[in-house]
């Protein structure tokens, strides 16, 4: 029970004596015996008493102790502790009975104190405990404090005394993972998450389960007749076209989990291309497009991109294309008539321009104009690392919002394959900022591990639908 007006609050044994003393207060005025009304009246002074002084006490230990917090770092990788210490000091003239000390810290956030048993700490002496900090999820956690209980010696009271101090933990997610043989069995060998039922409207009959599937497509009579899972499938809309872009720019040739960040892409686009629907895949580098892959049967499609895989064409092409490409004239814009003195509006307005066309001359840009003729409402698939023309990306979404949806898929994000946790740390902050900036136009951007990425966008193709990550 909570004294009002008080941070104190009864234990069990002093609700107890508090009950008995009602007993005997009733017991005093049924029998009208004055041993009962004198022990009954005596039980709540000296409870009062023994309160007010707990309650003086802990007014002088709340000045006199210092509780210390030491944190070693303050980033970690997912699933990954940091050991610290606590620690608590008593500078006052009395002795502290503490049964439990807790940290307040954000939700998301666990911790643990060794040793977490009751401790009486004297005078003058401290008390050190080692603490554990672990998340199961990522993201910047918040400490404010410790949170110390203490009871008096005889166990009647209990207050909580919070000590704020300012702390964080950065958790974010681990850089490498264990890297399997090929960039293909990196991403998922086989293509069996694509396969499910088409989202067209038109029955086309039943066929068996595979691992994918939608429940609510299950054919249950058919089941039970046939004793084993069955599923409707209906005929695939043909009007949309999925299109997939690769980046093949200097930058996505250098050294990812498996191979390089093009080889990764390259695996990406070989299980997007057995997804079932009608692939057109593009291959661009800095300003131009290296190769288009029209939609044909799929064992076509898988051949051209091993021979981009095995073949040293597209880096050499990268390289060729460096140098300056021509353009096509861009028509000459009016300037409206302004005052004389606004020369610096009209050279931000030029300036913009000239940015604009800028952004239009790259590789990204040209394919995704390409890709939007061939299918205006199609699905737009990027493979990108994000280490090129963002800005041009900036401007695909502009010129796309009210068409189809468009994915930016990252590959090879370069703080998850650094080894230096602080360089890491700052790589992740930067890649934040970028994925943020290229998410308010409507682009949709996935930065997430090799594993989850395929079922990510497999979980999307499947549905016919796109969920903002």
């Amino acid at each position: 029970m909570r004294i009002p007006k008080t941070s104190l609050r009864t234990t069990w044994r002093a609700d107890w004596l508090i009950e008995f003393s009602i007993v005997l207060l009733v017991l005093a005025l049924l029998t009208r015996e004055i041993i009962f009304a004198a022990v009954g009246a005596a039980i709540p002074l000296v409870l009062t008493g023994l309160g007010l002084a707990f309650h003086w006490r802990l007014g002088v230990l709340r000045r006199g102790l210092h509780v210390e917090e030491h944190l070693p770092k303050n980033r970690v990788l997912l699933g990954n502790s940091i050991e610290g210490e606590l620690t608590v000091r008593n500078e006052s003239q009395l002795a502290a009975q503490i049964p439990a000390i807790k940290l307040v810290v954000e939700k998301g956030l666990s911790f643990k104190l060794s040793p977490s048993s009751s401790q009486l700490l004297r005078p003058g002496a401290t008390s050190r405990s080692k603490l554990s900090i672990t998340s199961q999820e990522s993201g910047r956690f918040q400490i404010s404090g410790s949170t110390l209980t203490f009871t008096d010696g005889r166990g009647l009271f209990a207050s909580e005394v919070n000590y704020k101090q300012a702390d964080w933990v950065e958790v974010y997610p681990g850089v490498r993972t264990r890297a399997p043989l090929t960039p293909l069995h990196l991403y998922g060998e086989s293509p069996e998450i694509f396969l499910k039922a088409p989202a067209g409207v038109d029955y086309a009959g039943i066929r068996e389960y595979v691992p994918g599937d939608e429940s609510q497509r299950i054919q249950w009579k058919a089941t039970a007749r046939l004793r084993k899972l069955m599923v409707k499938e209906f005929h695939p809309e043909t009007q949309t076209m999925m299109q997939i872009l690769i980046d093949a720019g200097r930058t996505m040739h250098q050294r990812s989990y498996v191979g390089s960040r093009f080889d990764e892409a390259l695996a990406v686009a070989q299980l997007l291309v057995g997804s079932g629907k009608r692939v057109c895949i593009w291959v661009y580098n800095e300003n131009e497009i290296v190769r288009a892959i029209k939609p044909a049967n799929a064992e076509d499609q898988l051949l051209s991109l091993r021979e981009l895989a095995v073949g040293d064409r597209v880096q050499s092409t990268s390289k060729k294309s460096a140098s300056r490409v021509p353009t096509h004239p861009v028509e000459r814009r009016e300037i409206p008539n302004l005052l004389v003195n606004d020369r610096f509006e009209i050279f931000l307005r030029m300036l913009k321009l000239k940015l604009a066309l800028g952004h239009r001359k790259s590789g990204v840009y040209k394919a995704t104009i390409e890709a939007t003729r061939a299918s205006p409402d199609g699905l737009l698939i990027i493979l990108t690392d994000l280490e090129g023309d963002n800005e041009a990306l900036l401007e695909v979404a502009s010129s796309r919002q009210k068409r189809g949806k468009t994915i930016v898929a990252q590959i090879g994000s370069g703080w998850r394959l650094s080894d230096d946790l602080e360089e890491a740390y700052v790589k992740h902050q930067v890649n934040s900022r970028i994925l943020s900036n290229l998410e308010q136009p409507g682009l949709i951007v996935f930065d997430l591990r090799p594993e989850e990425l395929i079922a990510r966008i497999a979980h999307d193709v499947g549905k016919g639908s796109i969920e903002a990550h």
